[in-house]
C-alpha cells in the first residue's frame, strides 16, 4: 500500500516552504529595485569588492585541493527542460577534502545570468532539508532575475542530491516499488544495504563538512574580478552556511541565514517544535478581530479542545479511509503553516471542524479529498534523496541518547499540527552507519564577514526561541539580526508589505538585496514595521474554493 501524500506540500524536513505555486514565483519575493541597484559601484566599493576577491583564494584551509575545473554549458534555467537559458557545470571535487588527491564525486552548479544584467554580484543560494537540491531556486531566481538582473544567481546542488551524485536507491525508489518513489520502513534495509555494497566507509564523506568545502571550491573557482560573492543559506542551508564560514571565514562579501538552525539543532524535535508553533499561531489569531469574532478570546483551546473530540470520533462525516481525521489534520496544519499563502486557513478549519454542521461537512470534505489525493512526485521531490537527508539528521542533528519510537509517536499524538517528520525518521534510528561529526559541529563559526540574519516569528520548523541561540555569536560590525514577528518558514517569501510606490513587495527579499548591494552598509530595517499582518478574512477565492469548495472559508 502507498503510504498517504499530502498533496498540499512536498518540501520535507527543513527545506525552503515551497508548497503550490509559491515555490517557483511567490507573488511579493521581487522588490523594488532600491536606489543605486542598477547603477555601478563606487570607486570605494569597486576597489573593497576586488581586495576581498582577490584574499578569497587564499583564505581556504591549508589542506584545500587545488583550484577545481569549472567548464560552463548551455543549459535551461529549469529542470524540466523549459524557461530562460542558463549554464551549467559538473565538476570533480573531493570526495573526502582531507584527501585533495584522492577519489572525487560530480557536483553540479547552475549559473543563471539575467538578459542585460551586469553581473555586479554573485548570489549564491542554499537550499534546505538536508536532501534537497537547489531545484527550488530556479523559480525563485527567475523572478528575482526581473529585478535584480545585475545579480548572477548560482544554485549547487548540495552533494547527494539531485545531479550532485545523488544517494539514492534505484529498486527501493522505482514507480513499481512498494511506496513508489518513497521508500517505506520495509524497503530501507535493503536500500541502506545497497548505500553499504556502493560506498562503504565513504558514505561517511557525504558530510557537512565536505559539502561546505565545495561550496568554497566553486566560489573560488568561479568569481569574478571585482564582482561581489554573497551566500544565502536558507534553512538547513543555514546551518551549512554557517560550516562555509567556519572554512572560508573571509571568501565571501557577506552571508545572509534566513529561517535559522543554529549548531546543536535536534531534528527530532521537529514535531514538538511544530505544535510549539501552532499555539502562537492561534495566539495571533486571537489577537485579530475577524480570527477572534470566529474563535474567541482563546482559538487555541478551541482548537486542542477540537483535536481531543476528533479522538473521540467527532465530526465522523468527515472521516476518510486514510487516516484518522485528528492524524491528516495535524499532518496538513503542520504543512500550512509553513506557507504564508495557506496558513490563514487553518483557524478556519478548526472553526467549521469543531461546529460540524451540514454546510461544515461538506467543505470539509473537499478539503479531506484535496489533502489526501495521492499525486506523483514532482520534480523537486525526484531530486530530493531521502538517504543523504536520513545520513546527514541521523549523524548530525539526533540527540544522544535517542528518543524511544514511542515517545515520538506520543508527541506526535498529542500534537495540533506536525509534519510528522519524525515518523521518517525513527525507523532508522540505531542501524543506520552514522558518521562521527568532526569539531566544526560543536564550535561557533569566527569571523567578521558582513552577515544577515532573517528569523520568522512564526517559523514551525526553525522556531524563534531556538534561532536566537546564534545571535549572540555574530555582534561584530555590520552583523545584524532581524526578526519578523508575522513571517513563517522562510522570510524573504513571507513578509509582505506595500512599499512606497504602492506596490506589494517582500520586506525580506529588500533587506537580503540591498545587503548584497552593500554589505558594509548599515542595514535599513524600516519594512519590518510595515509587513502586513496575516489576512484571517482570507480574500482569495481562488485557493478557498480549491480547499473548501466555496467562495467563504469561514461560513
Amino acid at each position: 500500500m502507498r503510504p498517504l501524500a499530502l498533496a498540499l506540500c512536498a518540501a520535507p524536513l527543513w527545506a525552503l516552504a515551497a508548497c503550490g505555486s509559491t515555490a517557483d514565483v511567490p507573488p511579493v519575493t521581487a522588490d523594488a529595485s532600491p536606489p543605486g541597484d542598477t547603477s555601478e559601484p563606487s570607486d570605494a566599493s569597486r576597489d573593497a569588492s576586488v581586495d576581498v576577491a582577490r584574499d578569497a583564494v587564499t583564505d581556504a584551509p591549508p589542506d584545500a585541493p587545488p583550484r577545481v575545473s569549472v567548464t560552463w554549458s548551455p543549459c535551461p534555467l529549469r529542470s524540466e527542460g523549459d524557461g530562460p537559458e542558463a549554464e551549467c557545470a559538473t565538476v570533480a571535487v573531493p570526495l573526502d577534502r582531507a584527501r585533495p588527491a584522492g577519489p572525487t564525486i560530480d557536483v553540479r552548479v547552475k549559473r543563471y545570468h539575467p538578459e542585460g544584467g551586469r553581473s555586479l554580484r554573485a548570489l549564491w543560494m542554499l537550499q534546505g532539508g538536508p536532501g534537497a537540491s537547489g531545484y527550488v531556486f530556479e523559480g525563485l531566481s527567475e523572478a528575482m532575475g526581473a529585478r535584480f538582473p545585475d545579480v548572477d544567481y548560482y544554485i549547487p546542488d548540495h552533494r547527494g542530491t539531485g545531479a550532485s551524485t545523488r544517494l539514492g536507491c534505484a529498486a527501493q525508489e522505482a514507480d513499481a516499488s512498494e511506496a513508489g518513489f518513497a521508500i517505506t520502513e520495509a524497503e530501507w534495509p535493503a536500500c541502506l544495504d545497497a548505500l553499504r555494497a556502493r560506498w562503504g566507509a565513504d558514505l561517511a564523506h557525504f558530510n557537512v563538512t565536505n559539502a561546505a568545502n565545495d561550496l568554497g571550491l566553486l566560489i573560488e573557482a568561479t568569481r569574478r574580478e571585482g564582482q561581489r560573492v554573497i551566500v544565502l543559506g536558507v534553512s538547513y542551508g543555514t546551518y551549512l552556511a554557517h560550516r562555509y564560514v567556519q572554512l572560508f571565514p573571509r571568501q565571501a562579501d557577506g552571508v545572509v541565514f534566513d529561517s535559522i538552525a543554529p549548531p546543536g539543532s535536534n531534528l527530532f524535535e521537529q514535531d514538538a517544535d511544530a505544535h510549539e508553533a501552532a499555539r502562537d499561531f492561534f495566539r495571533a489569531c486571537g489577537a485579530d478581530r475577524v480570527c477572534a469574532s470566529k474563535l474567541g478570546a482563546d482559538p487555541w483551546a478551541v482548537a486542542t479542545s477540537l483535536f481531543e473530540r476528533l479522538r473521540a470520533g467527532h465530526c465522523a462525516g468527515i472521516a476518510v479511509a486514510a487516516a484518522p481525521t485528528h492524524v491528516l489534520l495535524r499532518r496538513a496544519f503542520g504543512q500550512m503553516l509553513m506557507d504564508p499563502s495557506l496558513r490563514g486557513y487553518v483557524p478556519a478549519i478548526v472553526y467549521r471542524a469543531n461546529r460540524c454542521e451540514t454546510r461544515d461537512v461538506g467543505a470539509l470534505r473537499v478539503f479531506m479529498r484535496a489533502i489526501t489525493t495521492e499525486q506523483p512526485p514532482n520534480e523537486n521531490l525526484r531530486q530530493w534523496s531521502f538517504a543523504l537527508s536520513q545520513h546527514i539528521v541521523l549523524s548530525e542533528f539526533a540527540p544522544t541518547p535517542a528518543p524511544t519510537r514511542d515517545a515520538l509517536a506520543a508527541i506526535r499524538e498529542g500534537a495540533v499540527a506536525s509534519r510528522d517528520v519524525t515518523d521518517g525518521l525513527s525507523v532508522n534510528l540505531g542501524r543506520w552507519p552514522v558518521y562521527t561529526p568532526d569539531a566544526y559541529a560543536a564550535q561557533w563559526a569566527d569571523s567578521d564577514v558582513p552577515m544577515l540574519f532573517l528569523q520568522g516569528g512564526l517559523d514551525p520548523a526553525t522556531l524563534l526561541r531556538k534561532a536566537r541561540a546564534m545571535r549572540p555569536h555574530f555582534t561584530r560590525a555590520h552583523q545584524t539580526w532581524v526578526e519578523v514577528p508575522t513571517a513563517t518558514h522562510t522570510v524573504f517569501a513571507s513578509s509582505p508589505f506595500t512599499d512606497e510606490n504602492g506596490e506589494s513587495r517582500s520586506c525580506g527579499t529588500r533587506l537580503l538585496m540591498r545587503f548584497a548591494e552593500d554589505p558594509a552598509a548599515p542595514v535599513d530595517t524600516a519594512c519590518v514595521a510595515q509587513v502586513r499582518p496575516i489576512n484571517f478574512a482570507l480574500p482569495n477565492t481562488d485557493i478557498t474554493r480549491a480547499l473548501l469548495g466555496g467562495a467563504d472559508a469561514w461560513e
